[in-house]
């Protein structure tokens, strides 16, 4: 390694000849991709960077929403649209009809296969997202995704905008939020489909908890699904998913919520059911959006 003199040397001489001289920063190393779900949780828990290569058929998000050629999700129908059917902005898309037609009234109504779910969730708003299987309380997680909602609106370039302006997944939202949900999309589509998908300009891979049942995993997105939503309407089946967790309903009754008593055995149970067996095309179709 060059002594700072002979390297402050060099850079004056270099400057002399009007060269610049820029420390180039090396990208972090991506994480090395894994058919198996169980190898990857061991590699991530012994310390080591691990990701999964997901099937887009069995990645959800929380309320069940599904990315496959035989599910819906309003994210990949907007990109289908627009790449495909010629439609250009938010008025008139799909993406409109759906945040008017699916308005839950709160965090139980969100979850859309819960209704017979905790009674107490019914008091929280429908971002709120309070899962069985989480550390925290409602009443917490209300603040986190609160603070979700507004970081993303203001990396949007939209400082005032809160949650009480909405939320990607369901109406209500205001017309900034619906243009920045329609923008984000949009952006992301139009980059993928002209220059491919790279996991190193991403930053960091899509994030899961993957769910366990009978031996079968859904993987529960956390963040990145307009990524994923983009990629499902350009014909891709399967994603690199960082996973944050893993969980298997053979030990639901150590799940945090559970064992506090916010969720049942029972509600919980019925609620992995949803993630495994709902079907999002007819929900969709049930509603005019097919």
């Amino acid at each position: 390694m060059l002594a700072t003199p002979v390297k402050a040397l060099i850079k004056s001489s270099l400057e002399a000849l009007c060269l610049e001289v820029r420390r180039i920063e090396r990208a972090p190393a991506l994480a090395p991709v894994y058919k198996c779900v169980e190898e990857t949780h061991r590699k991530a828990n012994s310390g080591r960077k691990a990701a999964y290569m997901c099937p887009l058929s069995e990645l959800r998000t929380f309320n069940g929403f599904t990315f496959s050629n035989d599910g819906w999700h309003p994210f990949v129908a907007t990109t289908d649209e627009y790449l495909n059917a010629g439609h250009r902005g938010y008025t008139g898309s799909i993406l409109e009809q759906f945040y008017q037609k699916w308005q839950p009234k709160d965090a139980l109504e969100a979850l859309i296969g819960a209704s017979h779910g905790p009674k107490v969730l019914r008091e929280f708003p429908a971002y709120t997202s309070h899962l069985p299987w989480l550390e925290i309380r409602p009443e917490e997680r209300e603040a986190v995704m609160a603070k979700n909602i507004r970081d993303e609106n203001r990396c949007a370039g939209n400082i005032k905008l809160d949650a009480s302006s909405g939320y990607g997944l369901h109406g209500p939202v205001s017309p900034e939020k619906a243009e920045i949900e329609y923008r984000r999309i949009v952006r992301i589509a139009e980059s993928i489909s002209k220059h491919g998908f790279d996991r190193a300009k991403a930053g960091e891979d899509v994030t899961v908890t993957a769910v366990e049942r009978g031996g079968e995993y859904r993987f529960c997105i956390s963040h990145g699904q307009h990524r994923v939503a983009v990629l499902a309407a350009l014909g891709h089946e399967e994603v690199p998913v960082s996973l944050i967790r893993v969980v298997s309903l053979n030990e639901v009754n150590h799940w945090p919520q559970v064992y506090r008593g916010v969720w049942s055995k029972a509600e919980a149970e019925a609620y992995i059911d949803h993630l495994f067996e709902f079907d999002a095309h007819q929900w969709a179709a049930a509603r005019g959006l097919v």
